[in-house]
């Protein structure tokens, strides 16, 4: 159970890091590693002690990130960038892989402009081929992205964690999510 309930992780400035699981929280604060903030009442109990269960921690030393300029180009931002959608025929589903338009055995670059997100049977129907050679037209042209993405996704969760990470996190992050 507490490797399944996520806690959200602060830097020292008050910056969100990371989300990681309540057991790993209880840790770092029993350490002291870092500091509880925030529970939403639920408690963990072991034959001598009773825990509250962290919603949020602030580790005590900061944590320096490399602030990169630009979108990495990964597998992942490929996914998010084209919203987990199939560029030739819209389906998204799960079995999503990544596209060459113009082949790789046709001098295509793996880059932004040339990849994009394709379900596996349009993948297979294109081939080694570009999309005018199969009759197939992309649904948007691909194109490097030009903002960065909310550095982690929210975690299912607990109503009430939901509502104490919204004074942490970015209004943004919870674009997608409904508390209601």
């Amino acid at each position: 159970m507490l490797d399944s309930v996520k806690s959200l992780v602060l830097n020292y400035s008050y910056e969100p890091l990371q989300f990681c699981s309540a057991k790993r929280a209880i840790i770092m604060v029993l350490t002291g590693r870092a500091e509880f903030l925030e529970s939403d009442g639920f408690v963990v109990r072991s034959p001598s002690t009773t825990f509250r269960l962290p919603a949020v921690i602030r580790v005590l030393k900061m944590v320096k990130r490399a602030h990169r300029k630009g979108v990495s180009f990964s597998k992942k931002n490929i996914l998010r960038r084209d919203n987990f959608t199939c560029q030739y025929c819209g389906v998204s589903n799960h079995s999503l892989t990544v596209d060459h338009i113009v082949p790789r055995s046709r001098g295509g670059k793996t880059s932004w402009t040339n990849v994009v997100v394709a379900c596996k049977p349009c993948n297979l129907k294109k081939g080694s081929q570009t999309p005018s050679e199969t009759g197939m037209k992309l649904i948007r042209k691909p194109a490097k992205p030009e903002y960065q993405w909310p550095l982690f996704l929210i975690p299912t969760s607990h109503k009430s964690h939901l509502e104490i990470w919204q004074k942490y996190l970015p209004k943004v992050a919870f674009a997608k999510l409904s508390l209601n």
